[in-house]
């Protein structure tokens, strides 16, 4: 009963019903969904925006114009975190992965994320920036696509910047990672090295 007087009824009964799937949406929840954008849901899907933890500010969700959050079953998104969708973008998220409080995922062009990832707090995720960077007279990319694989942790404090996770690896507390992480193993540290091979974790 308590956990029902914490849920926005008219917002979750709106937007389950534009967006065709249940989309559970917590009391103080700020939504910001540009012209255009669309959450899109798998069959049986649900989402929860703003989900009560025992800290964290509100949860705050702004999609950009003809931007599109895609969800995959099951998906927490906790009170505090941060999910920025630009102009055009896309952010998937699969099956029983959740993103903790006090997170952020800023996404410009494309970020996916497996199912039954952990993405404990205060952790960072963007694929690129606003800015232009010029090495050489030559412009890099303003942004590079991210895929986060299945059954990845990505642990508190850390940064993940347009590279690609692997199925099944640990991003260690604080580490940055700016290139490309196998799969099946630990990394840590800026940058964020591999220090551990062959591994596996569960909550």
């Amino acid at each position: 009963m308590k956990g029902l007087l914490r849920i926005s009824i008219v917002r979750t009964t709106y937007l389950s019903a534009r967006h065709r799937g249940w989309i559970i949406v917590f009391r103080g929840t700020r939504l910001q969904l540009d012209r255009g954008s669309h959450i899109r849901m798998t069959k049986g899907s649900r989402l929860f925006l703003g989900r009560s933890h025992f800290i964290g500010t509100p949860c705050s969700v702004n999609i950009g114009r003809s931007g599109c959050l895609s969800i995959q079953g099951d998906v927490t998104i906790f009170r505090g975190a941060r999910l920025i969708i630009g102009q055009d973008a896309q952010l998937e998220i699969g099956d029983q992965s959740y993103i903790n409080y006090d997170s952020a995922v800023t996404c410009f062009k494309h970020i996916t994320i497996g199912s039954n990832c952990a993405i404990s707090w205060s952790t960072n995720i963007l694929d690129g920036n606003a800015h232009e960077l010029v090495v050489d007279g030559i412009p890099r990319p303003r942004a590079q696509a991210v895929h986060i694989g299945n059954d990845v942790w990505v642990g508190s404090r850390a940064m993940i910047l347009a590279a690609n996770i692997g199925d099944g690896a640990v991003v260690g507390a604080g580490s940055v990672v700016t290139s490309d992480v196998p799969s099946n193993v630990v990394v840590a540290g800026n940058p964020a090295r591999i220090a551990r091979e062959n591994i596996s974790w569960r909550i």
